[in-house]
């Protein structure tokens, strides 16, 4: 387990760098908007999904003006086929967590509140199915913009939480740069797939991924980033007292 010291020099690289890698990621927020619309008119067509990718342009506070990709796919209104699917397919999983053994419990109670948030859009959708108010297309663009707001405030988060260990700035830096790099590389693919997923399931699914497989499982992968960065210590620990150079064996015989 790595420690740590908050000596002047490292209470500065707290603030500045993170600062500064923070400032690259918003500035770097425009073409990564391209790079992400490149990628999605590769990947929608071969979905199969209707419609063209859309470019929307998006404000960051009043500094900086960028353009987002979104998906243009309408999804429909829940139908008959669609509540029995989705609603079989909340049958199975919930079966599944309560045949699976107790040291799966945190997987059992993760799966029985899928369903539940599920059930809850059932319910929604059974008392007033035309007052949801969200469709596809906005909901694909609102959630590259929550995740560009999620990749500029990465490099702040672990420079609060990570960067006072003993642990070498340049292992901070790239563990900041790894975690920014899968995220970006991430929400495209997330965004295409819960498009497909609403598509063919109607808005009846966009509740449940957005909660459970939504920016969720950025969380997870932060969570999984800095829990492999707190493994890297900077230096093998020392034995108190120990000189290098002396025997650790007892004192030889004259």
């Amino acid at each position: 387990m790595v420690s740590g010291r908050l000596t002047p020099s490292r209470m500065l690289s707290m603030v500045v760098v993170p600062v500064l890698l923070s400032s690259i990621v918003a500035l770097g927020l425009r073409p990564l908007g391209s790079i992400w619309r490149l990628m999605l008119e590769w990947i929608v067509p071969r979905l199969g999904l209707p419609g063209e990718v859309g470019f929307a342009s998006v404000s960051l506070g009043s500094l900086l003006t960028f353009y987002m990709p979104h998906v243009t796919t309408h999804a429909p209104l829940p139908g008959v086929w669609h509540y029995w699917v989705v609603g079989g397919a909340c049958a199975v999983v919930l079966a599944v967590s309560l045949l699976l053994p107790p040291r799966f419990t945190p997987l059992r109670y993760f799966l029985r509140f899928a369903t539940l948030v599920q059930l809850s859009t059932f319910l929604y959708f059974a008392i007033r199915p035309h007052a949801f108010p969200y469709a596809l297309p906005q909901y694909t663009l609102g959630f590259f913009e929550a995740g560009c707001a999620l990749l500029v405030l990465i490099p702040l988060v672990l420079g609060l939480t990570y960067f006072p260990f003993d642990i070498a700035l340049w292992r901070k830096v790239a563990l900041t740069v790894m975690a920014v790099l899968h995220i970006a590389i991430l929400l495209p693919l997330q965004v295409a797939l819960h498009a497909y997923v609403v598509f063919h399931l109607s808005l009846l699914a966009l509740p449940a991924l957005f909660f459970i497989w939504g920016l969720l499982l950025e969380v997870f992968v932060f969570v999984a980033f800095y829990g492999w960065g707190m493994s890297w210590p900077d230096a093998p620990l020392e034995t108190p007292g120990f000189i290098p150079g002396e025997s650790t064996s007892g004192p030889s015989a004259p």
